[in-house]
């Protein structure tokens, strides 16, 4: 097989991470986690052609809600009783409505980080500096 082999890994989709916000604790005070998840490009794809209109601008706030949605695992964004707590029908406007400015600035950081997002964008940074 050779170098193949070196290519034949799984898909890093469904990897986790927490992340813990102050303002999310228990009936003890104890912080409790938001899990948020790896997606699968193909997915990602789906998520960007949703989100981009016909004259082909991507609309970066429904993309940012719609990819917080996809990947936040804990709590499930989607949950009937969320989206009544916070008074939507549509699950991608509770992430507009849970999370603080700062808060979706961290639970996007951790999204970008466990995507590989970050690295990549990295990556390309350096490699057109050389």
């Amino acid at each position: 097989m050779g170098k193949l082999s070196a290519f034949l890994k799984p898909a890093p989709a469904g990897r986790t991470k927490e992340v813990f916000l102050d303002r999310f604790t228990d009936e003890e005070g104890n912080p409790v986690p938001i899990v948020v998840k790896c997606i699968s490009a193909e997915e990602n794809e789906a998520i960007s052609r949703r989100c981009t209109d016909k004259e082909g601008k991507l609309d970066n706030i429904m993309y940012g809600n719609q990819i917080i949605v996809a990947c936040v695992v804990e709590p499930d964004l989607r949950d009937s009783e969320l989206c009544a707590y916070y008074g939507v029908i549509d699950p991608n406007m509770v992430p507009g409505r849970m999370f603080s400015v700062g808060e979706k600035q961290i639970i996007s950081g951790a999204i970008f980080d466990i995507n590989d997002i970050n690295m990549a964008q990295e990556k390309l940074a350096k490699a057109k500096n050389s």
